[in-house]
């Protein structure tokens, strides 16, 4: 058998890599965990969603007493559900990876809380109590983000999802809230972000589940493959994961501009002027690194974006939904 110089560094290079992920999975150091919270809200949030009943996932298309039936029918969950939201949370690791097989039961019925939280929102709107509607689907990004605390990569994904539903909601209601309302809401989304669950959280449980299975299976190859087809969904995972940050501060920024504009009757010549009366710090850019974008026009508008996964400032041109992603993070873009 011929073997060129391509097959030969080919294989030289998957054989290195082999041994490589050998050695450093072998003598990995995977820090403890941290201990699981007692009482834990992550049970509050299991509990809460085996209780789940009625057409949750269709809420947008129920009429009021449809809407109400589903809110009163579910009242044990939502209490449940905020008594969670109130407490420290962890998802509990170990019993993930032990029990990989439940875990997809257990995020789609915390997803199906967010569509609830939504729904009640949605409820409130009818009711015409905006500021309570805000509280519901802030709720909403405030359980996608204790719920990924501690937990693996999959955790995370429905954890955004779960964010998404609640800030998607939160832009469409912005321009209803009074100038009273805005302030309570950004303190709380400034709350939600001062403890924010990190990336770097997600990529050490995600090592210590590498680390669980090579040492269960002690199969270099099917590690390195593993790694090989997964490396491109980790990458749009973590700009989703930013994606979702900066719509949140993008939404803060947003409400705490529209608090100066009617204190002040003006708009502020940079976003430098909001902060300490409107917000605690300069907001920042997840992508870039550094503050968002703000262009004030002349009269009374502004525009305020993030440059979005690519990095590069377009203008306040909208993100597309391919991949990769061209274009800005804009409050209302979909993406």
């Amino acid at each position: 058998m011929n073997i060129t110089p391509r097959s030969w560094l080919v294989g030289l290079v998957i054989g290195v890599m082999i041994v490589l992920v050998i050695v450093v999975a072998a003598g990995m150091h995977v820090p403890a965990h941290p201990p699981l919270p007692k009482p834990n809200g992550y049970d509050d949030f299991v509990a809460a969603g085996e209780a789940v009943s009625g057409q949750v996932p269709d809420f947008r298309a129920l009429d009021y007493d449809q809407l109400e039936d589903l809110i009163s029918a579910n009242a044990q969950s939502l209490r449940l559900l905020r008594i969670g939201l109130a407490r420290q949370c962890r998802a509990p690791i170990e019993a993930a990876l032990t029990n990989v097989a439940e875990l997809p039961t257990e995020l789609s019925a915390m997803k199906r809380l967010a569509q609830l939280l939504a729904a009640e929102g949605r409820l409130r709107e009818l009711d015409n109590r905006p500021g309570d509607a805000a509280r519901s689907y802030t709720d909403a990004i405030r359980l996608g983000n204790e719920m990924s605390r501690g937990g693996l990569l999959i955790t995370r994904l429905v954890g955004i999802a779960c964010e998404a539903i609640g800030y998607q909601a939160l832009a469409n209601l912005a321009p209803k809230l009074s100038r009273d309302s805005d302030r309570v809401l950004v303190a709380q989304l400034e709350e939600i972000d001062a403890h924010r669950v990190t990336w770097a959280e997600v990529v050490q449980s995600e090592k210590s589940c590498a680390h669980y299975h090579f040492r269960q299976h002690l199969n270099p190859i099917t590690l390195v493959v593993g790694w090989w087809n997964t490396r491109r969904a980790v990458d749009k995972a973590e700009a989703r994961h930013k994606t979702v940050i900066a719509h949140e501060r993008l939404i803060a920024t947003e409400l705490a501009l529209r608090c100066y504009q009617c204190d002040k009757r003006r708009v502020p010549a940079s976003l430098d002027e909001l902060v300490t009366n409107y917000l605690p710090k300069l907001p920042q850019d997840p992508f870039s690194g550094r503050a968002m974008i703000y262009h004030p026009h002349i009269g009374t508008g502004w525009l305020v974006y993030s440059v979005g996964p690519d990095g590069v400032d377009d203008g306040g041109k909208p993100a597309a939904r391919n991949w990769p992603v061209k274009g800005d993070i804009l409050m209302n873009s979909p993406w």
